[in-house]
């Protein structure tokens, strides 16, 4: 039985048959951590080049390079680490896998000799410039009355468009509560485009499109909201280009399970009154929980649920970045970064749809949130694209 430590300096491997051995070997570090969000590129070990002012000295004044001892070099022929280990003078490369990200921390990092890394660590979280729009999100809007003569207009929910004539969005945005029959399509709006909540900040990009139908999922049970999801069929076609681009639909089911950390985007019903005309859509990076601890922390808040296959739980965490998103008070819309063949930063992958959460007065980021989860809707969602 192998097991492999590090100690400050060394990695050490004990060996544990019958009698206890160990070897440690030269200097290894183990890999940082990062989020799926971050990509990374690890290059070979090399000694770093750096020139001293005794370097300069004997270069530039006396015309020659110093005979002086250089640092341990790594060794020509490596040999074979653990799985997340690295020798020494390895360096990492860092960037965001998204050009709306803000990147935190060290671009590049090195393997040193004490078995730590160079620089701080790494992460990538939505930016708060005007760079930090999201082409895929709309904002749905319901009717509710008339005001001079002017239909008035409330936003409700955010919605993920998929192509040019169709979103997806819960089911509970566009019916009645507790029913599973659609709004009457006069009454929705869609609005594409935007950057900012209020609809008088901005005028360039803007696109208000109507609605020719909804199609609610036939398995929509609005009690326990399983099978939460919606599809809504524009009669007017939207215009891509900067503000607005399509997401791409998640691949399979099993692929989703495997991250860790989503974004989610939405625009909240209720304005925040303290940013005025210039509150923006919210953001925040979400950790993805299983079934388990979500269930056993809404019993524990004394509200039961069943977490069904068609469901994802998340929460938000301190460490994951700065946040201005309660996703379970806004309709909003869970994906991860999709990265093309030519790896293109403007895929993203739609995960799921905020379906439900606590009902609470401030919004605590330990607290899970229930999402729709699309991947297992795919083959519906694209026989109602037609």
């Amino acid at each position: 039985l192998l097991k492999f430590v590090t100690f400050p300096n060394f990695l050490c491997i004990f060996h544990m048959n019958g009698f206890f051995k160990h070897i440690c070997l030269f200097a290894a570090c183990r890999e940082p951590k990062v989020s799926e969000l971050v990509k990374q590129k690890v290059l070979p070990p090399q000694v770093p080049s750096r020139k001293t002012p005794v370097h300069k000295l004997y270069s530039s004044v006396m015309g020659q390079q110093p005979q002086l001892h250089s640092p341990t070099k790594a060794p020509l022929v490596l040999s074979q680490l653990p799985q997340g280990f690295h020798h020494l003078y390895t360096h990492i490369e860092y960037e965001c896998a998204s050009q709306y990200y803000h990147h935190f921390g060290s671009p590049r990092r090195t393997c040193l000799k004490t078995g730590k890394w160079s620089g701080r660590h790494v992460s990538c979280s939505p930016g708060e410039g005007k760079e930090a729009h999201w082409p895929w999100l709309a904002a749905i809007y319901r009717r509710t009355g008339k005001h001079n003569q002017a239909f008035h207009w409330q936003l409700v929910c955010s919605a993920a468009l998929v192509n040019q004539r169709v979103l997806v969005v819960a089911a509970h945005c566009v019916t009645d509560l507790g029913k599973v029959f659609p709004l009457d399509t006069a009454t929705i709006k869609v609005v594409v485009g935007k950057h900012y909540r209020d609809d008088d900040r901005e005028t360039k990009g803007v696109q208000h499109l109507r609605v020719a139908s909804i199609v609610i999922h036939p398995n929509y049970d609005p009690n326990i909201l399983d099978s939460d999801i919606a599809v809504i069929k524009l009669l007017d076609k939207a215009r891509i280009g900067e503000k607005v681009l399509p997401l791409c639909l998640s691949e399979n089911q099993e692929e989703d399970l495997t991250s860790t950390q989503g974004l989610v985007t939405g625009w909240s019903p209720m304005p925040e009154s303290s940013l005025g005309p210039d509150e923006k859509a919210r953001v925040g990076l979400v950790h993805l929980a299983d079934v388990v601890p979500c269930e056993q922390q809404y019993a524990r808040n004394g509200v039961p649920v069943s977490v069904t296959d068609n469901m994802l739980c998340a929460s938000q965490k301190p460490d994951y970045g700065p946040s201005n998103i309660c996703p379970s008070d806004t309709g909003g819309i869970l994906v991860l970064p999709a990265l093309s063949e030519n790896q293109s930063k403007r895929l993203w992958r739609l995960l799921g749809l905020v379906s439900f959460g606590y009902d609470q007065g401030e919004c605590d980021p330990d607290l899970y949130t229930v999402y729709t989860h699309v991947a297992s809707f795919k083959d519906w969602i694209e026989s109602n694209m037609k």
